[in-house]
């Protein structure tokens, strides 16, 4: 059976993965170039179909709490990278800084002060795009553009700046930091908010429930 080329290439890089570890990237990578911070970012560049199943994996994971946006968007992000850099991908993050506003099932209107999730490049025909992988906010992958415009799309929202980082990077005040890889303290902070927002979610649902009942 003829191999098509795509695949011959994927299983071409899970061997160099393997001779270099189990984080290596999987896919070839593009530069992410972000303007606001001069960073140049090398990110995996993968197919649609990958883009929707590495989405749908993300948005099942019963350890990350999306639905808890009033705060946590740092944590959950960090957390995705990781989990896709298990799987072979490099993404980077897109970050969204100014007075945000995004309508949540469970809190009504939020107010962010900035937003977070990782991006990693789509084949569409022959041009990679940048898309968003933010189950917070979205069902599916979503462009770059579209990602950005939901954070500001209320008129009196703001927009301060839009940045991309590496993976690496884990608050606002990483913005312009050369991170080569994830820091210890960081990767704490990140298991105790996920955990301490997933029991506030439980906690707020079961009030909920009372409450209607």
């Amino acid at each position: 059976m003829v191999l098509r080329l795509s695949l011959v290439l994927a299983l071409q890089m899970g061997l160099a993965a393997v001779a270099q570890g189990s984080h290596a990237s999987l896919w070839p990578t593009q530069i992410l170039d972000s303007p606001d911070n001069g960073q140049h970012l090398a990110v995996s560049v993968i197919e649609p179909q990958e883009a929707g199943g590495l989405f749908t994996e993300l948005a099942g994971r019963s350890d990350i709490p999306y639905g808890f946006l009033l705060d946590g968007n740092y944590a959950r992000a960090h957390k995705m990278v990781r989990i896709l850099e298990d799987r072979g991908v490099t993404a980077a993050k897109a970050w969204v800084e100014g007075e945000l506003f995004v309508d949540s099932k469970r809190f009504g209107e939020v107010g962010l002060s900035y937003h977070v999730a990782p991006v990693v490049f789509v084949r569409e025909g022959k041009v990679p795009a940048a898309q968003v992988l933010d189950p917070s906010l979205f069902d599916r992958p979503v462009s770059y553009a579209m990602w950005k415009a939901k954070l500001v799309a209320k008129g009196k929202a703001k927009l301060t700046r839009a940045y991309f980082t590496s993976r690496f990077a884990y608050d606002p005040d990483d913005r312009a930091k050369a991170l080569t890889d994830y820091d210890e303290e960081s990767l704490r902070d990140m298991n105790r908010t996920n955990r301490d927002f997933d029991r506030k979610l439980f906690m707020f649902d079961r009030m909920t429930a009372l409450k209607s009942h």
